[in-house]
């Protein structure tokens, strides 16, 4: 299926990039200039939804999910970007915080993981 783009989730996204969360920029910081091996773009529209991080080769979106994110919500959405072929690797903010030295590399490795799989690819 073709990727829509609203041009309201466009808008939105252009928004977004100016104020990211704290856990965005960190996360940012982690997957920019393809650090992993993989491109990632952040604030993403796609249909009438924008996805914190996005990886085409991999049809990969990374969503960092603050307290207000609403269960049945988000597996309507992910429902849909699956119509796309998109697989969405959702973190919850308190999780993602709570990442030790020790656990951060699992979490990293983990995303490269599915990247490469999804990519069909070793990262670079």
């Amino acid at each position: 299926m073709p990727i829509n783009r609203s041009t309201k989730a466009t808008a939105q996204a252009r928004a977004a990039r100016k104020r990211p969360s704290v856990a965005e920029k960190i996360m940012w910081s982690i997957v920019r200039d393809s650090k992993l091996g993989f491109k990632f773009k952040r604030e993403h529209p796609i249909d009438r939804y924008r996805l914190d991080f996005y990886c085409h080769e991999a049809m990969l979106a990374v969503e960092l999910d603050g307290e207000q994110h609403d269960p049945a919500k988000d597996a309507e959405r992910d429902a849909i970007l699956a119509d796309y072929g998109i697989l969405v690797f959702r973190i919850p903010n308190v999780q993602f915080f709570n990442l030790t030295e020790e656990r951060a590399p699992d979490f990293i490795a983990e995303l490269i993981q599915i990247c490469e799989t999804r990519a069909n690819r070793k990262a670079l």
